[in-house]
């Protein structure tokens, strides 16, 4: 496991968990921002960026990918390249939070809300049939937190229909998918974020892969004023400096991957047998990220653990982020529908941090409320 923090380890105490965000070991990244620098070229344009689009598709085994400036950039401009705009209809899980429905408003279409499985984040194929329309062009499917999803019954319906399967990876980089590849690597195309939050983090950023040749050319074309050409596009490019912490970063990321495993499976071990709290569930075949590990409560028992873990110091989204179905949120009123299992999956998750930058105290104590928490009354 990597070494603590010392900045995050000084603010941890006896009576409280650290903070979720993730402070990573130095990589070599001052090196390389001194080199890129020295080179003069901070642009977009810059080799450095070039050399970050090749190391992260042989991350992923993709044929392209485009680095941009953040991860709603990255959904933006491939909701774009799939046709998406004013007139069009997106199909998108209940269980989105904002990050990932404003990108469809932004092109000007319209977002059509679809419900999941129940207890799991894949779109329900169902509903998705039912909800399929002359103007859909594209479907986004969420890994959120980092846990994946088995997407292959709606692909199914989607590809029956030609439509695109956008996944919003922007939380799941290196997530191991059902049948094999990462999240991200399953549709036409997935895009991520490079956030401070996320687990390969450059401050800001983003980036697409794709194995759609024709895809993604006209990505690179619109995140790149249409390279000048006389087309339409927008520059969402990423910064060299940026692609250069990155680059550096990428090498530690599958170490990282296996330090939150092994916290999450600590975190694990601390769940009392019989108890109204597991895991949420995993496909066979798959792997989380483990960008949060997720509790799910039994029916009746939420309010009282999700308070719990609040008055502990351990909100879950529903609390510290207010998190709840896409079309409780104000601004997409207008287009709510009912999906039960959205609901109970919103109200049931308990979300706690599993990063290499807590402490073992800190893993102790986290695993002594779910133990005391996770008991029934």
């Amino acid at each position: 496991m990597t070494t603590s923090n010392p900045v995050t380890a000084a603010r941890f105490d006896a009576t409280r968990p650290v903070p979720d965000r993730f402070f990573p070991a130095p990589t070599g990244e001052l090196d390389a921002l001194g080199e890129v620098l020295g080179s003069g070229r901070l642009s977009g344009g810059a080799e450095i960026v070039a050399a970050y689009e090749q190391a992260l598709a042989g991350w992923f085994g993709v044929r392209r990918v485009i680095a941009v400036n953040s991860g709603s950039s990255a959904l933006h401009a491939t909701l774009v390249a799939a046709g998406a705009g004013p007139g069009t209809e997106v199909l998108l899980p209940a269980t989105a939070p904002l990050p990932t429905a404003l990108p469809v408003l932004t092109c000007g279409a319209t977002p059509v809300i679809v419900d999941v499985v129940p207890d799991g984040l894949a779109l329900a194929p169902d509903d998705v049939a039912a909800k399929i329309t002359g103007r859909t062009v594209a479907a986004i499917s969420l890994p959120l937190w980092g846990y994946p999803v088995d997407d292959r019954p709606a692909k199914q319906v989607l590809d029956r229909e030609g439509i695109a399967l956008i996944e919003d990876a922007c939380q799941a980089h290196g997530t191991r998918l059902p049948g094999g590849g990462y999240a991200g690597t399953f549709g036409t195309a997935g895009c991520f974020s490079t956030h401070e939050r996320k687990l390969l983090a450059t401050g800001e950023g983003g980036f697409v892969v794709t194995d759609d040749a024709e895809l993604g050319e006209k990505i690179d074309f619109y995140t790149h004023l249409g390279h000048l050409r006389g087309g339409h596009g927008v520059n969402y490019k990423l910064a060299a400096p940026l692609a250069a912490i990155g680059l550096r970063r990428l090498a530690a990321l599958t170490s990282q991957l296996q330090d939150r495993a092994s916290i999450a499976g600590t975190l694990r071990a601390a769940l009392p047998d019989g108890g109204p709290l597991s895991e949420l569930p995993i496909p066979d075949g798959a792997a989380p990220n483990y960008y949060s590990m997720v509790l799910l409560a039994e029916p009746g028992h939420a309010t009282r653990i999700a308070a719990g873990f609040a008055e502990a110091g351990l909100p879950p989204d529903s609390i510290r982020f207010g998190y709840r179905p896409l079309y409780e949120q104000p601004l997409f009123h207008p287009y709510a529908t009912t999906c039960p299992n959205a609901e109970a999956l919103a109200a049931r998750t308990v979300q706690l941090p599993a990063h290499p930058d807590l402490t073992r105290d800190a893993i102790g104590w986290t695993a002594a409320a779910i133990t005391r928490l996770g008991q029934r009354p």
